[in-house]
């Protein structure tokens, strides 16, 4: 392979390693929103689980 086939394939691998970019909103407020929804899951989770009355 020549070097242009190489700096093609190095900038693809980059491009596609970055991923899509976080809005600024969720940057702040990640470990809040995750906790909340780690919170309705278990307790859907323990809902779910629980005998029927």
């Amino acid at each position: 392979m020549d070097l242009k086939t190489l700096n093609r394939i190095d900038t693809l691998r980059r491009l596609r390693s970055r991923g899509p970019a976080t809005p600024e909103w969720m940057k702040r407020y990640r470990l809040l929103i995750s906790a909340i929804l780690m919170t309705v899951a278990l307790s859907v989770w323990i809902g779910m689980s629980e005998p029927n009355h």
